[in-house]
C-alpha cells in the first residue's frame, strides 16, 4: 500500500514535470515567433521607440488641454447672445429700414448699436451694455432687443439642461 502511494506520488511529479516542460516549450516558440529575425537590441530599440512615442503623445494631450482651457477661458468674452429689431421710427418713409443690433457676452457685457434712417440720412447710435443695464437711456426698441438678447442666456441654459 505505501509503495502504491509512493509509485503514484511519482507518477504525478513527473506529470507535472512533463507538463511544465510542453507549457514552457509552448511559450518559448511563440516568443521565438515574436522576435523571429529581432536582435534583442532590435527589440530594446521598439520598445524605446514605443515609449518616446508615448511620452509624445502625453505631452501633446497636455498641450491640448492647456488650449482648450484657454479657449474656454477667452470664449467667456466673446459674443455669444445677440438679438436684431427692425423698425420704422417715422410713419412717412416706407420700409423697416431702422433697426437695433444687441452683440452681448456670457457675462451681460456688449453693446446695443442703434441705426436710425430718415429721408435726410442715417445716423448710427451706440450704448455700452454692462451686466445686463445701460447707463444711457435705451429706447422702447433698444430695450426690447436687449431683452430678447438677454434671454437667449436663459434659453441656451434650458437647451443645456
Amino acid at each position: 500500500m505505501q509503495m502504491s502511494l509512493f509509485v503514484l506520488i511519482i507518477f504525478a511529479f513527473i506529470g507535472v514535470i512533463a507538463f511544465t516542460q510542453w507549457r514552457y516549450w509552448q511559450l518559448q516558440k511563440k516568443y521565438g515567433e515574436f522576435l523571429e529575425g529581432a536582435s534583442a537590441k532590435k527589440v530594446e530599440d521598439l520598445i524605446k521607440e514605443y515609449s518616446h512615442n508615448v511620452a509624445d503623445a502625453q505631452n501633446k494631450i497636455d498641450e491640448m488641454a492647456e488650449f482648450v482651457a484657454r479657449m474656454h477661458q477667452n470664449s467667456k468674452f466673446a459674443i455669444s447672445k445677440q438679438a436684431l429689431i427692425r423698425f420704422n421710427p417715422f410713419g412717412d418713409t416706407g420700409g423697416n429700414q431702422s433697426f437695433v443690433l444687441a452683440l452681448l457676452d456670457n457675462n451681460n457685457n456688449g453693446v446695443v448699436l442703434s441705426s436710425v434712417h430718415a429721408r435726410t440720412g442715417t445716423r448710427v447710435y451706440a450704448k455700452e451694455i454692462r451686466d445686463g443695464l445701460s447707463k444711457y437711456n435705451l429706447s422702447d426698441e433698444e430695450t426690447i432687443a436687449l431683452q430678447k438678447a438677454l434671454d437667449r442666456e436663459k434659453a441656451q441654459k434650458d437647451v443645456v439642461e
